[in-house]
């Protein structure tokens, strides 16, 4: 349903400038809690990602190329299965509980949970009558012949831990939400780091550990869970929760294919050491999907809340829009800075191990896609600060467009390209994909929930993103300065270009001067 004329000029005359005081004062409110959510969530995900990402350089340094090739591939399968696993509920659950009462989110919460674990259990069993065909896909040898089963085993564990993750996050529990996350990931490391490199057991104790680690957080969420299953589950309830969450799901599928589906193409098209590099490589990206995963833990709740109140809705629309601006600075300024130092990353030197690098030599002809990988991202972000509009109205059928759309395209210019430019062609496919969806949301939104974006702002920072990048790629460094001083200097250049243009605006730079202020003070 479009909004009123009258509120798109209001918007349009609020957003650019906020001028008003009380549009000031609502979003500045808003946009506080906004980033204190964000922080929390954001602790525990860049910790744990943190932690989760040693295990790339682990990995590098003790398995061979074709191994960690199939570990990356069958991680991709998991990938995959958790999406189909949890058909759509975790979203259903999240718009259902907003502005319920507790008796009203427990009966929400019984019914999706009990759902998922019976589905689970299911799906395990059709994928195990498959088993073989499965095994031959994924290429897994006679000895790695318990990774199938060890895999199904985390992905039912991984979906049942979902709807009591999502209850977290929607009871602003975040402290709880990332103790959890944290162990099980603090868990997975330390039994990889025992298997692999003490015991030097075979790539199998990987998934040995993925599974004990999924079922320590099913252990920490057992006081979430007993407390809500006494509610029972509602079948007229779950019809209206599956009504909403299934027309996601083959979205969340789709979304899934971008992530993962270039892994396996890869393999197929050229072969399993190939693939180790270029998925190594394509994690590391991490540093700009935490961004993406950080902002939208706290994201999806917090529009969700917030569109319940009428009272506020032309505010609403104006802090949606800032709120695109300031994760696209922050996204390019992430873009820009990996880009640039990634080569100097890899080579850090590991202490006491005798001249070894954070990533093995094997691993860095790969690096050229790095840059694909985390602008790709950028724009998966700005995919979830446009479809927010399309949760709001319930619209949700776009998201399947979309995401549909950005799947098939995926999958073909992989097809297309791999075989052309190699893992080049598996990161042009990712960004096409990521391009596609954002600008289906885009296009849907605007009919459907009406935002005057700051478009002026917006090109401010992709002329100064694009001028940075063209002066890394065409300008050689300095004898003078260096390598790392240039890109520095390039990095600064980018903050420059902002200012110059007239990016930043009177209300931004007082308070950024009073921030300062009172840092010095």
């Amino acid at each position: 349903m479009n909004a009123p004329a009258s509120a798109s000029v209001a918007v349009s005359e609020a957003c650019p400038l906020f001028r008003d005081s009380r549009y000031l004062g609502y979003v500045k409110e808003q946009l506080r809690k906004l980033t204190t959510d964000s922080a929390v969530y954001g602790v525990s995900n860049i910790l744990g990602r943190f932690i989760t990402f040693l295990l790339v350089p682990f990995y590098t340094q003790f398995l061979p190329q074709g191994e960690y090739g199939i570990v990356i591939v069958v991680y991709s399968f998991i990938a995959f299965l958790n999406g189909v696993f949890t058909f759509g509920l975790e979203p259903a659950y999240m718009r259902f509980v907003a502005g319920k009462n507790a008796q009203e989110r427990d009966r929400v919460f019984a019914s999706s949970l009990l759902f998922i674990a019976a589905a689970s259990v299911i799906l395990v069993a059709v994928v195990l009558l498959f088993r073989s065909p499965v095994q031959g896909l994924l290429e897994l040898r006679p000895e790695w012949n318990a990774i199938l089963p060890l895999s199904l085993g985390m992905i039912a564990l991984d979906a049942v831990n979902v709807i009591p993750f999502a209850a977290l996050r929607m009871e602003n529990r975040a402290r709880w939400f990332a103790t959890v996350k944290l162990t099980s990931i603090i868990i997975n490391v330390a039994l990889n780091v025992l298997f692999i490199a003490v015991l030097r057991e075979s790539i199998v104790f990987i998934f040995i550990s993925g599974v004990i680690a999924s079922a320590s957080s099913t252990l920490l969420l057992l006081p979430v869970i007993t407390s809500r299953l006494r509610a029972g589950a509602d079948r007229m309830l779950l019809r209206r929760l599956l009504a909403y969450g299934l027309p996601t799901m083959p979205g969340a599928v789709a979304i899934m294919l971008v992530e993962i589906i270039d892994k396996p193409i890869m393999l197929k098209l050229t072969d399993a050491a190939t693939a180790g590099v270029y998925g190594t490589n394509y994690k590391l990206g991490i540093f700009m999907m935490l961004v993406v995963t950080v902002f939208r833990y706290a994201w999806q709740p917090f529009y969700l809340q917030l569109s319940a109140d009428d009272e506020h809705a032309e505010e609403t629309k104006a802090l949606f829009a800032r709120v695109l601006t300031y994760f696209v600075l922050l996204g390019a300024v992430v873009v820009l800075a990996l880009s640039l130092f990634i080569d100097d990353l890899v080579r850090i030197p590991i202490p006491f191990t005798d001249g070894r690098r954070l990533i093995h030599p094997a691993y860095w002809g790969g690096l050229g896609i790095v840059p694909v990988i985390l602008f790709s991202y950028l724009w998966a972000g700005i995919a979830q600060v446009l479809n927010a509009g399309l949760y709001i109205q319930k619209r949700t059928t776009y998201i399947l467009y979309a995401t549909a759309a950005g799947a098939a395209v995926n999958i073909l210019t992989n097809i297309l390209l791999i075989p052309v430019w190699g893992m080049y062609g598996g990161a042009a496919a990712t960004f096409s994909a990521y391009f596609v969806i954002a600008l289906i949301y885009a296009v849907a939104s605007s009919r459907i929930y009406p935002i005057a974006w700051e478009y002026g702002r917006l090109a401010r920072i992709g002329i100064a993103l694009a001028a940075a990048a063209l002066c890394w790629y065409l300008v050689p460094a300095p004898d003078l300065l260096g390598s790392i001083a240039w890109e520095i200097c390039i990095l600064i250049g980018f903050g420059v270009i902002l200012a110059i243009s007239g990016f930043f605006q009177p209300s931004e730079i007082r308070e950024l001067r009073a921030l300062f202020t009172f840092r010095r003070s």
